[in-house]
């Protein structure tokens, strides 16, 4: 009996010394400290990749639009199954869908040839089998009123482009301003001169002979193409993160805007189109004075900016599509686009309003109408 508890003694103190041995975590360190995880909604942000100014997070989660295919509108087009036509009106164009598949008409889409190259305004879900139906645009090419080249002039032959600027985005979607997406388009397009002259050690001109105002054929330009392919390479396959569903993007250090779908497929099929318009908006303003690279909970502070309680303003754009702004004092906005069918968001956009520049406007528009003489 003596003996068996002096066994169980020893036993016990040889324990307590292994014990003793082990490394004690020093102060304020976890062993095991899970790896940070920032979410927003069901939404996790990732950290960002970053190749020359253009930082990338991909954001992943659950989808909620599922069992619904959505058709690009780039895909509709190449599959001649919808025709975008002129109407006589700039700022308006129309659409058949003859296809047995919805279409899904992304904010900024460029569609090529008619009359002028116009960029769509708002998201538009098109049913199947739609004859006519509206589409509120703006014109991306000043001056061309006519066919060019050998192009098509009552409808529109591709759509391989979108919005390159978030200015642009902003003055066709929010500000609603055709002289203001002109101006943009212009400046743009300078600065992608000077960038790329600049990035090439010669000079370079993206306007297009054909028509000096386009913007679809300053995006085709070859010397653009060349920058745009060796950034492009290095990102393209962040789309094949598990669960992706949308990304937020810095430029120079500064957030530009966050996209987030609610269908794995639709991202996806846009991704090429998005990465390229991304690309170009770097390069225009490559050299500019830079902040330190945002993280992550910067990126969330972004997406919660705007507040429930905040100014709201809701336009049912046809029977599938409904178009909600959410916005603050600050200039945050979440643009939002519901499929009504599946009462689901389908797309959510958040962006930030230049609020110096539009006051600067405001005033000198303020003080030239003071300084009419009547």
């Amino acid at each position: 009996m003596k003996s068996n508890i002096k066994k169980a003694f020893l036993l016990c103190f040889c324990i307590a010394i292994s014990a003793c041995k082990k490394e004690v975590p020093k102060r304020g360190i976890s062993m095991n400290t899970p790896k940070e995880v920032i979410a927003v909604d069901g939404i996790t942000i990732h950290d960002p990749k970053t190749v020359e100014n253009l930082s990338l997070f991909i954001l992943t989660g659950k989808e909620k639009v599922e069992g619904k295919r959505y058709h690009t509108l780039a895909e509709a087009m190449n599959a001649k199954t919808v025709t975008v036509k002129e109407t006589g009106a700039v700022n308006e164009l129309s659409i058949d869908n003859n296809g047995t598949d919805y279409v899904f008409i992304h904010s900024g889409d460029i569609v090529k040839g008619g009359k002028q190259d116009r960029t769509i305004s708002h998201d538009i879900i098109v049913a199947p089998n739609t004859k006519d139906m509206p589409l509120a645009s703006f014109c991306v090419e000043q001056g061309r009123w006519q066919q060019r080249a050998e192009e098509e002039v009552v409808a529109f032959s591709a759509n391989t482009k979108m919005l390159s600027s978030r200015d642009l985005k902003l003055a066709a979607k929010y500000e609603k301003n055709q002289g203001k997406v002109w101006s943009k388009v212009s400046e743009q397009k300078a600065y992608l001169n000077e960038k790329l002259s600049k990035r090439n050690g010669y000079a370079v001109e993206v306007a297009a002979d054909e028509s000096a105002s386009s913007l679809q054929l300053a995006l085709e330009s070859e010397e653009l193409k060349k920058s745009r392919d060796s950034i492009y390479e290095k990102l393209k396959d962040l789309i094949h993160t598990p669960d992706a569903i949308g990304y937020a993007y810095a430029i120079n250090g500064e957030i530009y805007g966050v996209e987030v779908y609610n269908n794995k497929q639709l991202f996806t099929d846009l991704w090429n189109r998005v990465l390229e318009s991304l690309i170009v908006e770097a390069i225009s303003k490559e050299g500019e004075e830079a902040s330190p690279e945002k993280t992550k909970k910067e990126v969330l502070t972004y997406m919660e900016a705007v507040k429930f309680d905040d100014k709201k303003t809701a336009k049912k754009l046809n029977k599938l599509t409904n178009f909600k702004t959410i916005e603050n004092d600050n200039g945050s906005i979440v643009f939002s686009t519901e499929d009504l069918e599946k009462q689901q968001w389908i797309h959510k956009s958040y962006m930030k309003k230049d609020t110096a520049a539009i006051a600067q406007n405001e005033n000198q528009l303020l003080n030239s109408r003071l300084n009419i003489d009547y």
